[in-house]
């Protein structure tokens, strides 16, 4: 564990090098409420991460920071092979959509349960929790997965009940993918504008 805490004290000594007080003061504004924002740049957060080996202990402790610039590394950070073990936890414990889109991105579409996984999250309370579900569904869409027909029609119900511009997007992902995908829509839910 100590060499756990030398490596995330390394890692903010890295992070220093490239905050911003202006990006971080924007972030504060738009609402972000963590203990410290750096206000580092993706891309930064990404070079950074290459600098580190990718570490479960690691990347699980980072989580548990109030930090943004360190719930993003865990993401990052998370060997593949822990991808499921973090899947029924981190999406309801992601605060801002920041964190649920590069879960979403980085872990969850990947996960070998996906669609499964997805589709139960869309139709959870939490709004980060069926962010995070609709996210991972736009993914694998433009992967070219597919949805069986009770799948389909819990996907339809939802997108139509959350009525977000994230759900929208999955239903979009889903219907280029196949012409026959809206004209179903249509008739299960006609006059939704689509």
């Amino acid at each position: 564990m100590e060499e756990t805490r030398e490596t995330i004290r390394n890692i903010k000594k890295e992070l220093r090098l490239y905050m911003n007080g202006v990006t971080s003061a924007q972030m504060r504004k738009m609402g972000m409420n963590y203990n410290i924002i750096f206000g580092v740049s993706i891309p930064h957060l990404k070079e950074i991460a290459a600098k580190f080996t990718k570490e479960s202990t690691l990347a699980r402790e980072l989580w548990k920071e109030n930090i943004r610039e360190s719930k993003l590394l865990a993401i990052f950070l998370l060997p593949e092979e822990e991808y499921t073990s973090v899947a029924d936890k981190w999406p309801a414990e992601c605060r801002y959509h920041e964190n649920a889109d590069h879960l979403a991105h980085q872990i969850l579409n990947k996960l070998p349960d996906a669609t499964e996984k997805a589709v139960g999250w869309i139709q959870e309370e939490s709004e980060i929790t069926r962010y995070c579900g609709f996210q991972t569904l736009s993914h694998l869409f433009r992967q070219g997965k597919t949805l069986t027909a009770e799948q389909e029609e819990t996907f339809f119900a939802s997108a139509t009940n959350e009525a977000s511009t994230t759900a929208v997007r999955a239903l979009t992902c889903y219907f280029d993918q196949d012409d026959n995908r809206l004209r179903r829509y249509k008739e299960r839910f006609p006059g939704q504008e689509q």
